[in-house]
């Protein structure tokens, strides 16, 4: 395994803190329902990008804004007590943090509703060289196009690795730009619903061929899996990974850890079906306690579930012999 002691990764985009409610039901317009009340907690798919790098050994470097509110400087500080770099994140005078509601409901699925301040992102302004020192692998989201955009086009002239979390509302606020954008990246990360949201933006379904040359595509499934699409000789290449099933509490934050492992092996060099499954087994331990950093695995944490789970698959061979 390659030394991983120093910061090598940079996230770049959000922070939060994340207000989380368990409804029975989402309720419709003019209905009403009891909640409880779970608490406050930090989030942003960045900062939990972030956190999953660094607990999987990859310390990471957060790129973001805060407000100058008791939220904000909360967040920011569990952040850092977890190893991230936050020392580039910049602070917004006389504006709140960025705030997201998550809706939790009894099958642990959520529903967001972000309430984005002008300490939502960072600028490009505020992009300053010292950033990318030592970094070798870049990660965004596509919260600003321009923004991406840029972080992107920087990491390019250093030669650097990307990646890029492609969210669906993102996708509508700047559809324009999608296609600039993907010939910046090598690892694109997009759930179903991302899925449709690209091709309407693009007017052709998405393929790997978008990205930068040998670029790779994952569309996360949630408990279904995921689906790894590249191109081999010209013609798409598809890998399909089941999910694992776990009793999930909370699955806020599941796929920023997704493509945190999975960027963590792949840095490693692992195959592509080790990267799958480990970023598999990852996620769905990210699902088993409320807030999208709570239950952010370790990297001993995740070996230990795939190592529970090659177990029954080696006993059915067979007996072994010492």
């Amino acid at each position: 395994m390659a030394d991983i002691a120093e910061t090598n990764v940079l996230c770049v985009g959000d922070i939060d803190i994340d207000l989380f409610v368990a409804l029975p039901e989402i309720p419709g317009f003019d209905q009403k329902v009891g909640g409880r009340h779970l608490g406050q907690m930090p989030g942003g798919m960045s900062a939990n990008s972030a956190v999953a790098f660094t607990r999987l050994g990859h310390p990471a470097r957060l790129m973001a804004a805060i407000g100058d509110d008791a939220g904000g400087r909360e967040a920011l500080l569990k952040v850092a007590a977890e190893g991230v770099d936050v020392s580039h994140v910049v602070k917004r005078e006389g504006v709140n943090s960025f705030t997201c509601v998550v809706l939790l409901s009894p099958s642990a699925e959520k529903s967001l509703i972000r309430l984005e301040t002008d300490a939502y992102l960072p600028s490009i302004h505020d992009i300053q060289p010292e950033v990318f020192d030592g970094i070798r692998h870049v990660h965004v989201t596509y919260g600003d196009a321009a923004l991406t955009e840029h972080v992107l086009r920087e990491a390019h002239a250093r030669g650097l690795i990307t990646s890029l979390d492609l969210e669906p509302p993102d996708i509508r606020r700047a559809p324009d730009r999608l296609s600039t954008v993907l010939r910046l990246v090598d690892t694109l990360f997009v759930n179903r619903e991302g899925w449709l949201s690209v091709r309407e933006a693009l007017g052709a379904p998405l393929h790997s061929g978008m990205l930068k040359r040998g670029g790779e595509i994952i569309l996360t499934m949630g408990a279904d899996g995921c689906r790894h699409i590249d191109a081999h000789m010209g013609s798409p290449v598809e890998t399909i990974v089941p999910g694992l099933a776990l009793d999930a509490i909370d699955t806020t934050g599941a796929g920023d850890c997704f493509a945190a492992a999975y960027i963590a092996r792949k840095l490693e060099g692992a195959p592509l079906l080790d990267r799958l499954r480990f970023a598999n087994a990852a996620a769905a331990l990210a699902t088993m306690a409320y807030g999208a950093q709570t239950a952010m695995p370790r990297r001993e944490d995740v070996d230990d579930l795939l190592k529970s789970l090659e177990a029954p698959l080696m006993n059915a061979e067979g007996p072994t012999h010492a």
